[in-house]
């Protein structure tokens, strides 16, 4: 089909719209007596619809955000700078409307083969000699925006008044700020939410269907951002940058994004990733997801012992695992030959360490070259725990000097994924999620309900390292099919299980899961489910689809319309579920895409499906 953009009244032909795309061009005139102003987009569906207004000359901007007829989102925008604040007195001096259309792969996450589709509208401003740019895509599956600087200089980001406030009545689950985000996602009337900072993301239920998550994503040198809710105006979700940005114009902000549609839309969107920027890495065929033993959770102190971790090692191999990983306390003495002894075995080995040890691009290189050397795939880099700027920036650095030496990166003790996992392939995933490893001792929070909302808010902006299957700890409220499922239901493209091998061998329905069981996959889909309560994924890697499901409730059954598999195709099913005692049971049977599979959940319980062709 043939394209043409639209600047001004001028029509752009599709090489045109190439450079469009990839060059600043100059605006679209604007009338010189408009006073109120409105301006549209709508995603290339038509589903979503976004306007930008400004009721009178010089007055604030406005966002404002509908799904099908229903205004869902409103809120306010503009930036404050060391050379004033942009957000009264802004002059529109122009407009440009272009269409997105980008297709990229990578190694792990919802899809490894994403489509980027979007509508965008680049609104110019002028306050006083500073100039301003506001740049909304609209996609079907939720809005972003971001605030563009052109120019030359230097200049700083001290804050902005961008905000998002919801229809009465909206229902919101937020994580109190933490720099770690170690924490729960408790719901609660918006209206109602104590005045304080929260963190990305944001989940909102806002009626007739309609949920949006609030995320931000493409940072990469500024200060990363957070949510904060006043007293003066219940209600409003305000968006804080973690601290001031120092920057030379040119320069772009951070997206705010909003995923929008229904629950299924939030699980299943990939605007996050596809808003953090082109991947920097040409060439990704080295860079290899895969299943993790990790003896840290099982015995702390393995990390010091060569026969240990010989024990992970053998573990790893008899299940056909990719990784092994030897977390703190390991001895340089002995890596090199536990790297030998793995490879001789299939295995590969990841290394912990803390970030400060490669805090600088110096240490970086020096370390990373060393444990390089020693055959070393990837590392684990932990306790960074900040969003300012200049943390951010190590992210970043860190990712580019690993991908360097071809070596993959798992970050812990850090922010949550905003969009580099598009940009950075080589970082396979991270933490920042309440997760296993507080099932060392008891913790109240670890409860199914807080597995149940992970879905919905901290894994739908990327992958997730929750270290899940821990079937021996004494602290756990969930049953052994609940643990088995999380292999499932939880993404990431590390994916550490972290029981000891001798928990593993005694459940053998477990083990025949999780030595097939992918970590990355071709698709994504929400069965059913609500935060909280439970949740049903059906992920396929190639013509296979596992299902997972866990509950938060009492006993119950999952049922999965299989209209998702090709008509007149056969399929052989396994389901492994609770059995009495907290064991497990195996059931197998044969379907088609006619067919509802009933997975049986114990209270608080889980399944897992695997859907193989005949």
């Amino acid at each position: 089909m043939r394209y043409t953009g639209r600047i001004g009244r001028r029509l752009l032909t599709p090489a045109a719209r190439r450079v469009l795309v990839l060059a600043v061009v100059p605006l679209g005139a604007m009338p010189a007596s408009a006073a109120a102003q409105r301006w549209t987009v709508s995603s290339p569906g038509r589903r979503v619809v976004t306007a930008v207004t400004q009721v009178r000359a010089g007055a604030p901007l406005r966002l404002k955000v509908g799904r099908g007829g229903r205004r869902l989102l409103d809120g306010r925008l503009g930036l404050v700078t060391s050379r004033g604040p942009l957000v009264r007195g802004l002059a529109p001096t122009g407009w440009r409307r272009d269409r997105i259309s980008q297709a990229y792969r990578t190694p792990a996450g919802k899809r490894r083969l994403h489509h980027r589709m979007a509508n965008e509208l680049t609104l110019g401003f002028r306050h006083g000699d500073v100039r301003l740019r506001l740049r909304v895509e609209v996609a079907d599956d939720g809005v972003a925006y971001r605030y563009e600087l052109p120019g030359h200089g230097a200049i700083r980001i001290e804050g902005e008044p961008s905000s998002f406030a919801a229809p009465a009545g909206a229902r919101v689950w937020l994580q109190h700020y933490r720099s770690n985000y170690e924490g729960t996602y408790d719901p609660v009337r918006l209206g109602a939410v104590e005045p304080g900072r929260y963190g990305f993301p944001a989940l909102l239920q806002l009626g007739y269907g309609n949920w949006t998550l609030l995320a931000e994503s493409g940072v990469t040198d500024s200060a990363a951002s957070h949510l904060t809710t006043t007293a003066a105006e219940p209600g409003v979700l305000h968006v804080a940058p973690q601290g001031a940005t120092q920057a030379t114009r040119p320069l772009a902000t951070p997206w705010r994004v909003a995923v929008v549609g229904n629950l299924a839309t939030i699980v299943e969107s990939d605007l996050v990733d596809s808003l953090g920027g082109r991947a920097q890495i040409a060439d990704t065929s080295w860079i290899e997801p895969g299943r993790v033993a990790w003896s840290w959770w099982s015995d702390s102190l393995s990390p010091t012992s060569f026969g240990r971790q010989m024990d992970f090692v053998e573990l790893a191999a008899s299940l056909g695992w990719e990784y092994v990983l030897v977390d703190a306390g390991w001895d340089p003495a002995w890596i090199p030959q536990l790297v030998a002894e793995a490879r001789r075995r299939g295995v590969r080995v990841l290394l912990w360490a803390r970030w400060s040890d490669v805090r600088t691009p110096v240490q970086q290189a020096a370390q990373f070259d060393l444990w390089r050397s020693w055959g070393v795939a990837g590392v684990k880099l932990d306790f960074p725990q900040s969003d300012g700027q200049e943390r951010m920036a190590w992210y970043d650095a860190v990712a580019r000097s690993a991908a360097a030496r071809h070596l993959l990166v798992d970050f812990h003790g850090c922010t949550v994924p905003r969009g580099i996992q598009r940009r950075w392939p080589n970082v396979l995933t991270m933490e920042a999620v309440l997760g296993a490893e507080h099932l060392k001792g008891p913790d109240d929070a670890m409860t199914p309900a807080h597995n149940t909302t992970l879905p919905f808010t901290r894994n739908a902006v990327g992958s997730m390292d929750y270290t899940p299957v821990t079937f021996s700890t004494a602290h756990r409220h969930t049953t052994a099919g609940h643990e088995l499922a999380l292999s499932v239901v939880f993404e990431s493209g590390l994916q550490h299980f972290a029981d000891s091998p001798a928990s593993y061998a005694s459940r053998p329905f477990a083990t025949d899961v999780l030595r097939r069981v992918p970590v990355a996959w071709d698709d994504t889909r929400l069965v059913a489910g609500y935060p909280g309560r439970g949740a049903t994924l059906a992920r396929r890697r190639g013509a296979s689809w596992w299902i997972g499901s866990i509950s938060a409730r009492p006993a119950s059954t999952a049922h999965v319309p299989l209209r998702f598999l090709p008509a007149g195709r056969r399929y052989t099913v396994t389901i492994v579920t609770d059995a009495e005692g907290d064991g497990l049971e195996r059931i197998t049977n044969t379907v088609d895409a006619s067919d509802t599979l009933a997975l049986p959940l114990a209270a608080d319980g889980g399944a897992v499906a695997v859907l193989d062709p005949r």
